[in-house]
């Protein structure tokens, strides 16, 4: 009886802790590329800086958060037609930088990068955007200067943006735990009545 007590007392101690104790959320750029078949932004399959871009096409950049290493980063937001972020220039690569709703975040904007065809999407990026700054393994960290450091660490979920971490799965989490310790002690306190 005092160990499914003691069970119970600790598994509901952890209840009464916040959120984003439980949840880190890593914060990042994520990189798309605009799917005009299906209208769409579809996330990239490499990275910027060895995905190729062609004349007309539309890339994006995402400062973002995503609850787990796993979890579906958001696309970009803003403007997505390449006539709109290109007028006149059918042959340039349309970029879409969006920083986030972050206290602090620059405002989401476009640019096109004229002879960025044919290259690279970091380079149609550096275009538009200096300065970059990158990772020694590559990763893209900062773009015009946000964020200032870290790149790609965990870090409190509360911490960050919103874009898409939800709490939903932290909260499932916790709610069946606590079933489990009411269960345990209804079990344990009817082997012993007294």
């Amino acid at each position: 009886m005092r160990r499914a007590l003691a069970l119970s007392a600790a598994l509901l101690l952890l209840l009464c802790l916040p959120a984003k104790a439980w949840a880190a959320s890593y914060a990042y750029w994520s990189f798309w590329q605009w799917d005009a078949g299906s209208g769409s932004w579809a996330y990239a399959a490499e990275g910027p800086g060895t995905a190729r871009v062609a004349e007309g096409d539309v890339v994006g950049f995402h400062f973002t958060t995503s609850e787990n290493a796993t979890a579906a980063p958001a696309a970009p937001r803003g403007a997505t037609e390449h006539a709109e972020i290109c007028p006149g220039d059918p042959a340039g690569v349309a970029v879409v930088i969006d920083f986030g709703t972050a206290d602090g975040a620059p405002a989401a904007r476009t640019a096109c990068a004229p002879d960025a065809a044919g290259t690279t999407a970091a380079t149609a990026l550096a275009a538009v955007a200096e300065p970059l700054r990158y990772a020694s393994n590559g990763m893209l960290c900062g773009i015009t200067g946000y964020p200032e450091t870290g790149c790609g660490e965990a870090a409190p979920a509360a911490s960050e943006s919103d874009d898409g971490a939800s709490p939903l799965p932290v909260i499932a989490a916790l709610s069946a735990v606590a079933v489990l310790a009411v269960a345990g002690l209804w079990r344990a306190r009817r082997r012993d009545p007294s």
